[in-house]
Protein backbone atom coordinates (compact mmCIF):
# COMPACT_ATOMS: atom_id res chain seq x y z
CA UNK A 1 0.00 0.00 0.00
CA UNK A 2 3.27 2.20 0.38
CA UNK A 3 3.42 2.13 -3.95
CA UNK A 4 2.65 5.29 -5.44
CA UNK A 5 0.28 3.86 -7.65
CA UNK A 6 -1.15 2.46 -4.47
CA UNK A 7 -1.79 5.80 -2.78
CA UNK A 8 -2.65 7.56 -5.86
CA UNK A 9 -5.67 5.19 -6.19
CA UNK A 10 -6.67 5.91 -2.42
CA UNK A 11 -6.55 9.63 -3.19
CA UNK A 12 -9.12 9.27 -6.40
CA UNK A 13 -11.37 7.12 -4.52
CA UNK A 14 -11.49 9.21 -1.07
CA UNK A 15 -11.47 12.11 -3.45
CA UNK A 16 -14.18 10.96 -5.52
CA UNK A 17 -16.55 9.35 -2.50
CA UNK A 18 -15.89 11.98 0.12
CA UNK A 19 -15.08 8.85 2.23
CA UNK A 20 -11.91 7.04 3.86
CA UNK A 21 -11.65 4.03 1.35
CA UNK A 22 -11.24 0.33 3.28
CA UNK A 23 -7.73 -0.55 2.82
CA UNK A 24 -7.15 -4.11 3.13
CA UNK A 25 -3.58 -5.58 2.00
CA UNK A 26 -5.06 -8.75 0.18
CA UNK A 27 -8.24 -9.49 -1.09
CA UNK A 28 -9.32 -13.31 -1.38
CA UNK A 29 -9.96 -14.29 -5.03
CA UNK A 30 -7.88 -16.04 -7.87
CA UNK A 31 -7.81 -13.74 -10.00
CA UNK A 32 -4.91 -13.68 -12.60
CA UNK A 33 -3.21 -10.61 -11.76
CA UNK A 34 0.36 -12.48 -11.75
CA UNK A 35 0.22 -12.05 -15.51
CA UNK A 36 0.35 -7.81 -14.96
CA UNK A 37 3.04 -8.79 -11.66
CA UNK A 38 5.54 -11.28 -12.57
CA UNK A 39 5.30 -11.42 -16.43
CA UNK A 40 4.68 -7.68 -17.43
CA UNK A 41 6.39 -6.61 -14.14
CA UNK A 42 3.99 -3.77 -13.35
CA UNK A 43 1.97 -3.35 -10.04
CA UNK A 44 -1.51 -4.46 -9.82
CA UNK A 45 -4.26 -2.77 -7.02
CA UNK A 46 -7.76 -4.00 -6.66
CA UNK A 47 -10.97 -2.42 -6.32
CA UNK A 48 -13.49 -4.51 -5.13
CA UNK A 49 -17.14 -2.62 -5.48
CA UNK A 50 -19.43 -5.53 -4.05
CA UNK A 51 -21.82 -5.30 -1.04
CA UNK A 52 -20.53 -7.01 1.88
CA UNK A 53 -23.47 -9.39 1.84
CA UNK A 54 -22.89 -10.07 -1.99
CA UNK A 55 -22.67 -13.92 -1.38
CA UNK A 56 -19.84 -14.38 -4.19
CA UNK A 57 -20.24 -17.69 -6.12
CA UNK A 58 -22.91 -18.57 -4.71
CA UNK A 59 -26.76 -19.38 -5.80
CA UNK A 60 -27.79 -16.22 -4.69
CA UNK A 61 -24.69 -14.17 -5.54
CA UNK A 62 -25.68 -10.48 -6.31
CA UNK A 63 -24.40 -6.87 -6.48
CA UNK A 64 -26.81 -3.46 -5.41
CA UNK A 65 -27.30 -1.48 -8.90
CA UNK A 66 -26.20 1.44 -6.58
CA UNK A 67 -22.68 -0.11 -6.12
CA UNK A 68 -22.47 -0.97 -9.52
CA UNK A 69 -22.88 2.51 -10.53
CA UNK A 70 -20.54 4.15 -7.81
CA UNK A 71 -18.65 1.44 -8.85
CA UNK A 72 -18.41 2.44 -12.64
CA UNK A 73 -17.77 6.02 -11.49
CA UNK A 74 -14.64 5.15 -9.57
CA UNK A 75 -13.34 3.12 -11.94
CA UNK A 76 -13.14 6.42 -13.87
CA UNK A 77 -11.99 8.23 -11.34
CA UNK A 78 -9.37 5.56 -10.95
CA UNK A 79 -8.38 5.43 -15.12
CA UNK A 80 -7.59 9.28 -14.42
CA UNK A 81 -4.78 8.89 -12.36
CA UNK A 82 -0.93 9.62 -14.04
Amino acid sequence: MDLPVARALIEAVESHTGESAVKLPTLGGSIPLYNFTDILRVPTVGIPIVNHDNNQHSPNENLRLGHLWSGIEIFASAMLIG
